[in-house]
């Protein structure tokens, strides 16, 4: 069996008492953490990785900040159970990934990530760590796939599940930007429910297509995920 962990949400850092605190943001409120709990979840962001993966980066850092490692796993327990981390178990990777995703939404940073890219692009220059034509190419676009692109399109429209990004690939569905639009597009049964839905696209030709560009995109920090 495999176990895969990622984060859901993001994060906010706010200023209390003369103290930053640090809060991850889930559909839509704010939820306060401890710091192990903030420091596990911020591994995890725009990350997929194992137990054992998990668990040595987590000690590893613990060690470096001098701070009590053994809140390890009532800490993941308590993100997991809270919906902050979601969790994927499977007899293959595949289905240990798609169990993960299945619950989750796919929602795209809209100009965030080009904006620090220049900035950081920026320093570079100002550093002399990089000359003009390599800032350039820096700033470059990065290359995605036809999936990805696809993927993208649909959920700059509506946030959108990987089990109904599935049945869009699989209905040739680009137009979802009303829930009308999505129930008429991917309920298309009248006893279809996310349940259902989830069980017919984890058997899909799609599905490995929609999860490998939902990873890269994710990885790649052009999306988060919120769990349902």
């Amino acid at each position: 069996m495999m176990t895969f962990y990622a984060a859901a949400g993001s994060y906010q850092i706010r200023s209390e008492d003369g103290k930053n605190m640090p809060y991850i943001m889930r559909l839509g409120k704010l939820q306060p953490v401890s710091i192990p709990e903030f420091s596990l979840w911020s591994m995890l962001l725009w990350d997929v990785l194992t137990y054992e993966e998990l668990h040595k980066k987590f000690y590893d850092k613990m060690e470096e900040t001098e701070i009590e490692p053994s809140s390890f796993d009532k800490s993941l327990e308590m993100l997991v159970k809270r919906k902050l981390i979601i969790k994927g178990v499977g007899y293959t990777g595949a289905d240990a990934l798609y169990n993960m995703l299945s619950d989750t939404y796919v929602i795209p940073l809209r100009g965030v990530q080009g904006a620090r890219k220049l900035m950081n692009v920026a320093k570079l220059l100002k550093q002399k760590k990089v000359n003009f034509f390599e800032a350039v190419y820096l700033l470059q676009p990065e290359k995605s796939s036809v999936a990805e692109r696809r993927i993208m399109k649909l959920v700059l429209q509506t946030p959108l599940s990987v089990p109904e990004l599935v049945r869009c690939f699989e209905n040739n569905v680009h137009d979802v930007s009303s829930a009308d639009k999505v129930i008429s597009a991917i309920y298309t049964e009248e006893s279809d429910n996310q349940a259902r839905l989830n069980n017919a696209s984890s058997l899909s030709d799609y599905r490995h297509d929609v999860l490998e560009a939902t990873a890269n995109l994710y990885l790649t920090r052009q999306v988060i995920l919120e769990h349902a």
